[in-house]
C-alpha cells in the first residue's frame, strides 16, 4: 500500500513521469519499449479477422452505421486481459484509463485494428485513442451523442454538408473501432446504437432548433429500433462519426467486473489527419505516447460540463483534478508539440484554456468564511473576506491568462480576442515568431479596469443530444 501511494499520480514530478521505469512499476505485467516484444508482434503473420468478417463489417457500416464482431471472430496479437488489468492498475494510481496507450500492448492492438479497418473501410488510424472504465456504482457510459458535427470538421476545411464526410462509395470518412477488454453487457454498460435508417439527421444533418434524439423518437414505436451491442472480452463494435450511440447506466447493484474498453479512431487524411505522422508507428517513442495521452485527456475534458458521469468513465479519479494537474498534462504535451498536426495543436490549445478557466472558476466559487464560535462574523471579517476574494480572483486570472498565453504560443496565432489582442495583432504577424508575446500583467490590468471585450470569447456550444 505504501508503494502504491508513492507511485500515485499526485505525487509525481515531471522527470519521474517521463521515466519508463515509473510506468513499468505501475504495470509490471505490460511491456514498454521492449524491442523483443515489438519484433514478435511485427513478425506475426495471422490475420486479425477473416475477409468474410471484414466484408460483413463493411456491409453493416454502409447499411446501418454500426457493426460488431464477436471475440471468436478476432485474433488479437495481445491478451486483452493484460490490458484491462493494466487499466485497473493505472486507476489505482490515479491515472486515466487512456494512459494505457503508454504501453506496447496498446499499440500492438492498434496495429491489429488498422488491419481490420483497412479492409473494412479503407481508413487510416488518426491516433484518436481513448480508453474507458465504467463501474456502475460510480460512473456511467457517455450519454447519446455523435462523434463529429460540422463544427468539428469545418475548421479543417471540410464543407459543412454532412455529405462531404462520406466517400463516393458511401463509406464514412471517420469510423471508430471500440474494443471490449472485459465483457460488456447491460449490467455493466454496453453500447447502444440508433440505426442510420431510423435517424433523419444521419445524412441530412441536425437542425439547430431540434434535438436529434427527439427527432429519432417522436413516436413510441421508434424506441424498438434501438440496438444493444453487448460483446464479450476481445469482441469489438464499429460505428461512424454520425451514428448516435451511448453507454447505458448499468445496474447499481452489479458487483461483477467493470466495463473496460479501448477505442481507436480511423479516418481519411482530408477529413481528420493523423494527430502525428504515421512514420512513428507501429511503436511511437515514450515521450510521444505520453504527449498523446495527456493531450487526449485535455481533448475530452470539456465534456465534463455536460456529462460528468461520462467524463468520470474516461478520466477516472482525475475527473476532479486540480488546475495544476491539467497544467502538468499540458506541459507533457508541449514537450513534443511540434510532432503533432497543427490543427490538433490548436484544438488542444482551445480545450486547455476552456478546462483551465472552468477549473479556476469552480475553485473560486466558494470563498473562505470567518466566524466566531457562536456563528457570527468577527470584527473586520468582511474586509478580510473582500481581500481574500480579490486575491483568489487575481490568482484565477493569472491561471486563466497563463493558459491562454501558453495556448496561443503553441499555435503561433492570436486565439482569444479582446481590445488588447487587436491592438497587438500586427506585432504577431511575423510567421517566424514562435508565438504572440503579450504582457500578462497588461491584460490582467485591462480586465480590472473594465476594458472593452471579454476575457475570452463565448464558446460555441456543441450539440450533445
Amino acid at each position: 500500500m505504501a508503494d502504491a501511494q508513492g507511485l500515485h499520480a499526485t505525487c509525481q514530478e515531471m522527470d519521474i513521469i517521463l521515466s519508463a521505469d515509473y510506468w513499468r512499476r505501475i504495470c509490471p505485467g505490460l511491456h514498454l519499449g521492449d524491442s523483443d516484444f515489438q519484433l514478435k508482434v511485427q513478425q506475426r503473420q495471422k490475420d486479425v479477422a477473416s475477409d468474410l468478417a471484414c466484408t460483413e463489417v463493411r456491409r453493416r457500416l454502409l447499411d446501418e452505421g454500426f457493426a460488431a464482431l464477436h471475440s471468436e471472430e478476432l485474433r488479437w496479437s495481445v491478451d486483452v486481459k493484460s490490458l484491462s488489468e493494466g487499466i485497473l492498475a493505472l486507476e489505482r494510481h490515479g491515472w486515466p484509463p487512456t494512459f494505457i496507450a503508454i504501453f506496447d500492448e496498446a499499440w500492438a492492438m492498434a496495429a491489429d485494428a488498422q488491419k481490420v479497418m483497412e479492409r473494412a473501410t479503407g481508413n487510416t488510424m488518426c491516433m484518436d485513442i481513448v480508453a474507458f472504465l465504467v463501474d456502475p456504482r460510480r460512473s456511467k457510459g457517455f450519454s447519446p451523442h455523435r462523434d463529429r458535427q460540422p463544427e468539428d470538421w469545418m475548421p479543417r476545411g471540410v464543407p459543412a454538408p454532412v455529405s462531404a464526410t462520406f466517400r463516393e462509395d458511401g463509406m464514412a470518412k471517420y469510423v471508430t473501432l471500440w474494443a471490449a477488454l472485459t465483457d460488456a453487457h447491460p449490467d455493466n454498460s454496453c453500447l447502444h446504437y440508433v440505426p442510420s435508417a431510423s435517424d433523419s439527421g444521419y445524412f441530412a444533418g441536425d437542425p439547430d432548433d431540434a434535438d436529434p434524439m427527439q427527432r429519432c423518437f417522436s413516436e413510441k414505436a421508434a424506441f424498438r429500433e434501438i440496438r444493444s451491442a453487448p460483446v464479450s472480452a476481445g469482441g469489438c463494435t464499429f460505428h461512424t462519426h454520425r451514428t448516435i450511440h451511448w453507454g447505458n447506466s448499468g445496474r447499481p447493484s452489479y458487483v461483477g467486473s467493470p466495463r473496460i474498453a479501448l477505442s481507436f479512431g480511423f479516418s481519411t487524411s482530408d477529413f481528420e489527419p493523423p494527430y502525428f505522422k504515421l512514420k512513428h508507428l507501429p511503436f511511437p517513442s515514450l515521450d510521444l505516447r505520453l504527449a498523446l495521452v495527456s493531450a487526449q485527456v485535455l481533448n475530452y475534458a470539456t465534456l465534463a460540463a455536460g456529462d460528468q458521469a461520462g467524463w468520470t468513465t474516461l478520466a477516472g479519479s482525475m475527473a476532479g483534478c486540480s488546475s495544476g494537474m491539467l497544467t502538468l498534462l499540458h506541459r507533457i504535451f508541449q514537450r513534443r508539440l511540434k510532432a503533432f498536426d497543427p490543427m490538433y495543436r490548436k484544438e488542444i490549445a482551445k480545450k486547455f484554456v476552456a478546462v483551465s478557466i472552468a477549473s479556476t472558476g469552480s475553485s473560486s466559487s466558494s470563498t473562505p468564511k470567518e466566524a466566531s464560535a457562536n456563528g457570527t462574523a468577527k470584527e473586520g471579517g468582511s474586509q478580510r473576506l473582500k481581500r481574500t476574494k480579490h486575491a483568489m480572483e487575481d490568482s484565477d486570472d493569472d491561471a486563466a491568462l497563463e493558459a491562454m498565453l501558453s495556448a496561443e504560443a503553441d499555435c503561433g496565432e492570436v486565439m482569444f480576442h479582446d481590445d488588447f489582442d487587436l491592438l497587438n495583432a500586427d506585432a504577431c504577424a511575423d510567421p517566424d515568431m514562435a508565438g504572440p508575446k503579450r504582457s500578462k500583467g497588461a491584460r490582467r490590468a485591462k480586465r480590472r479596469c473594465g476594458g472593452g471585450g471579454s476575457l475570452f470569447p463565448p464558446a460555441r456550444k456543441k450539440r450533445r443530444h
